[in-house]
């Protein structure tokens, strides 16, 4: 499946899934791992009252993508991403399983994004998404981070990670 990512990317959060999920994560921030300054991360299998809403997401995913014959990226699995006022992905690439030719992959989607800043870039491309869509991103072969968060706004990002073929990936562009 040849795929570009856009800002045309389908919305598949709705507004009443953005809410209750920015509500939880606001509740739950203490239980995740801080990953960088204003910056935390925590593993989606790590709590036992993640909004339902976040597996009905995933699957939207895993059926536009035809994603349900790929294993789960094993280390990062599917997380939640919370950045505040001053926080900022640093440029880096994922790890790959060294046992085979699979490429980590991550399917990212921007619950909420920040008024200025916290905007994600692959490859060396600017993704400027909608809010409550999502892109993929080819984590172990490109390069990645995202611009300092500024304001009141935090950055909430769902991140399913999925283990894939590189002939699967290759035709992946960022067309921002």
């Amino acid at each position: 499946m040849n795929r570009t990512y856009s800002s045309e990317t389908p919305i598949v959060v709705t507004s009443c899934e953005q809410t209750e999920i920015v509500h939880w994560c606001r509740k739950n921030v203490q239980y995740f791992k801080m990953t960088g300054h204003h910056r935390f991360m925590q593993l989606l299998n790590y709590f036992d009252d993640v909004p339902p809403c976040i597996w009905d997401i995933k699957q939207k995913i895993v059926d536009i993508e035809q994603l349900s014959q790929y294993e789960q990226e094993p280390m990062f699995k599917d997380a939640i991403g919370y950045m505040v006022d001053g926080g900022a992905l640093h440029l880096h690439k994922d790890s790959n399983p060294s046992e085979s030719n699979l490429i980590h992959v991550r399917y990212n989607v921007y619950v909420q994004i920040p008024h200025e800043g916290g905007i994600p870039v692959y490859d060396g491309v600017e993704c400027g998404l909608r809010e409550r869509s999502y892109i993929c991103c080819r984590s172990g072969i490109d390069p990645h981070y995202c611009t300092t968060v500024h304001g009141l706004r935090e950055r909430v990002v769902l991140s399913f990670g999925f283990l894939m073929p590189s002939e699967r990936i290759s035709h992946i562009t960022y067309a921002y």
